[in-house]
C-alpha cells in the first residue's frame, strides 16, 4: 500500500527523488540539459507530497508558487 505525506522542499526523501530524476533527465536531455535544468530549481517550495511504499520513497510531486495567481506543478 502506498501512503503519502505533505511536506516541503527541505524533506530529504523529496530531495533524493529529485536528484534521481535530475540524473535521469541529464541523460534524456543530452546536450540541452543545462538549458532545462535552470527551470528545475526546488528551493523554497512549500507544497510537496512524497509517496511511500513499504517505507521507501517511490514518488513525489510539488506545487511551486510564483506569485499570488500563478503556480506550477513540479516533479511528478
Amino acid at each position: 500500500m502506498i501512503h503519502c505525506i505533505r511536506t516541503n522542499s527541505e524533506n530529504e526523501n523529496f530531495r533524493k527523488l529529485v536528484r534521481e530524476l535530475d540524473s535521469d533527465l541529464s541523460i534524456r536531455d543530452g546536450k540541452d540539459h543545462s538549458f532545462y535544468a535552470q527551470f528545475n530549481k526546488i528551493d523554497n517550495i512549500k507544497y510537496v507530497m512524497v509517496g511511500f511504499e513499504n517505507e521507501l520513497a517511490v514518488g513525489c510531486g510539488a506545487i511551486k508558487e510564483y506569485d499570488e495567481h500563478t503556480m506550477e506543478v513540479k516533479r511528478v
